[in-house]
């Protein structure tokens, strides 16, 4: 797959009000780094697969709420499996779409509202709610698509004000973003971001991921410990060990396989580096999943 999409998206908007509600329903979800001027708030309804925002890797999956800021580089990359000619697995989401100087201000101006400044802080790093099935957040922005528009707001600020007070929600991204500063070195981390996730389970080079950047290794590295506060095998890591994770739930490989798939051809690194990232042996991973 080649990325020659530009990575600043432009939300259309078709009248003159203050946010936009978006349904995706597809095969998969847009796969490509990137980041767009707009707020965005979205419920995963169906869908799993792996999560950047900033400089956080992780998982998402049904029923997580984010709330990802303005100019703040993002993908939902789906499974493997999502992209298979014969899946019928889909991807579904809800998502509201809004400039925070509107809201900042108008209702967030308020003395009422202003504990959801906080919230709109968080966001500049992006946050995760993750919810179980019933849920009533889940279910309010599920209803939102079929509300009249003054009651989609009356909805949207009560969304903010039950995650700005829920204590379970977690920031995601280390770096915060307020904007790109050179559109060359977004599009720069898109490619080595796709590369990355696409190669993973390969033998993954410093000069390979360099040639992919166009730069030398050197000026690499510090290029994308500069833009990310990590170093290429780290990340690397990253991206592996959150398959392994999904493995390790999902199939019935055992460790040794689950590590050779996703990258390692040494099970003593692969246990090394899975404690280190998840905070816990493979073994005993599997043993609390399975609880």
């Amino acid at each position: 797959m080649v990325l020659t999409k530009p990575l600043l998206f432009r939300v259309p908007t078709v009248d003159d009000r203050s946010f936009r509600i978006e349904q995706d329903n597809a095969p998969h979800f847009y796969g490509q780094l990137h980041y767009h001027p707009e707020i965005q708030l979205t419920l995963i309804k169906q869908g799993e697969g792996t999560l950047i925002v900033g400089d956080k890797v992780d998982r998402f999956g049904q029923n997580d709420i984010l709330l990802l800021g303005a100019n703040l580089p993002h993908v939902l990359r789906s499974d493997p499996g999502y992209y298979q000619p014969d899946s019928v697995q889909r991807a579904t989401s809800v998502s509201v779409l809004f400039r925070s100087e509107i809201l900042e201000a108008t209702m967030l101006n308020l003395p009422e509202t202003k504990h959801l400044n906080l919230l709109l802080q968080e966001a500049k790093h992006g946050v995760r709610l993750r919810c179980g099935t019933g849920n009533l957040l889940t279910e309010q922005l599920e209803e939102l698509p079929h509300q009249r528009p003054f009651e989609q707001l009356l909805s949207l600020l009560q969304l903010f004000d039950n995650l700005a007070t829920n204590p379970d929600r977690e920031v995601l991204s280390a770096t915060a973003y307020a904007r790109p500063q050179r559109p060359d070195d977004q599009r720069r981390l898109e490619h080595v971001f796709a590369y990355i996730i696409r190669q993973y389970a390969l033998p993954v080079s410093l000069e390979d991921v360099a040639n992919v950047a166009n730069l030398t290794p050197g000026a690499f590295c510090r290029f994308f410990r500069q833009h990310t506060r990590k170093t290429f095998s780290q990340l690397l890591n990253e991206v592996r060990i959150e398959n392994a994770c999904r493995l390790l739930r999902e199939s019935q490989e055992n460790i040794s396989q689950i590590a050779f798939s996703c990258g390692y051809t040494n099970l003593s690194n692969f246990n090394r580096q899975f404690k280190e990232i998840v905070g816990m042996p493979p073994g005993e991973y599997i043993r609390n999943y399975r609880l």
